[in-house]
């Protein structure tokens, strides 16, 4: 969660903070912000849960031989 949070809010500033700072931001604009915390909360999610998953694969095959 923390990671989401920070890559979120710098890549909601870089890339939509002209729009949000004018006061131009559409709906669109929100939905854009809304992916810029998923995707990074996602991809940590996926290495959080994946590690583990990783290390049972390699424990399995280990000791299949």
């Amino acid at each position: 969660m923390p990671v989401a949070l920070l890559v979120g809010t710098l890549l909601s500033l870089v890339n939509q903070g002209s729009v949000i700072a004018s006061g131009d931001a559409t709906a669109a604009t929100w939905l854009r912000v809304l992916f810029n915390y998923l995707v990074p909360f996602c991809v940590s999610s996926a290495g959080f849960f994946g590690c583990p998953r990783a290390a049972w694969r390699t424990a399995q095959s280990s000791g299949a031989r």
